[in-house]
């Protein structure tokens, strides 16, 4: 009696193995002879993005960077120059980073900047440079090139 209460057991895991590989796809799907997703998974033509707007990383860039004496950053000052336009329909508030690199092209450390309620086809001019602080992989005189990363742009309110 306990060997074909085994036997049952051991049928019903495998059976249950199959159902699952069944559900998921399991082999047929990776040899691509099943379904991998269903209907429900695949992008329906109104899922497609509808936004006409530009990307907002083309509405941050660096103008000039070097090192120069500065009336705020002080002497020697690697100072970064840029300028935002608002190439919204909207008035738009932005944020963005600014990467400084070393000689090698390597990653010394980074410095946000915002320009807020920018109308638009606006354009916002400023400079800005790193603090000590801001570099954690090198020192401030290590810095060759600066390079904006990345730009939020949200709605101003």
């Amino acid at each position: 009696m306990k060997r074909t209460q085994l036997r049952h057991a051991l049928v019903a895991v495998a059976v249950g193995a199959v159902v699952l590989t069944g559900c998921s796809g399991g082999e047929e799907a990776a040899a691509g002879k099943g379904p991998a997703s269903s209907a429900a998974d695949k992008p329906k033509p109104q899922d497609k993005p509808t936004k006409t707007e530009a990307p907002a990383s083309k509405d941050v860039r660096i103008v000039k960077a070097g090192v120069e004496d500065h009336q705020t950053w002080g002497p020697k000052a690697y100072v970064v120059h840029y300028e935002a336009k608002n190439s919204g329909a909207a008035a738009a508030n932005y944020y963005a980073e600014i990467e400084f690199l070393d000689k090698d092209g390597d990653h010394l450390g980074q410095t946000g900047i915002t320009v807020d309620k920018l109308g638009p086809g606006k354009t916002s001019e400023g400079n800005t440079a790193p603090l000590e602080a801001e570099i954690r992989n090198g020192k401030l005189t290590d810095i060759r090139s600066a390079r904006v990363t990345k730009v939020d742009r949200t709605d101003a309110q």
